[in-house]
């Protein structure tokens, strides 16, 4: 008895970039973004988010 099956990949498509030597859009920061880094900050200065938990209702 054989059993096959398909090889497992989870990158399907190509995957979207951003231009090369972008820099964080804090000022001061020298910090280089990623190319698969959309955002116009480095983690350290991005805005902080939090997500709303389902059947919770935070305080604004």
């Amino acid at each position: 008895m054989r059993v096959q099956g398909e090889r497992f990949t989870s990158i399907e498509r190509n995957l979207p970039r951003s231009a090369d030597g972008r820099v964080c859009g804090e000022p001061g920061c020298t910090t280089r973004l990623s190319v698969y880094n959309e955002q116009e900050f480095c983690a350290l200065h991005a805005p902080m988010v939090v997500p709303r938990m389902r059947g919770k209702v935070l305080d604004d």
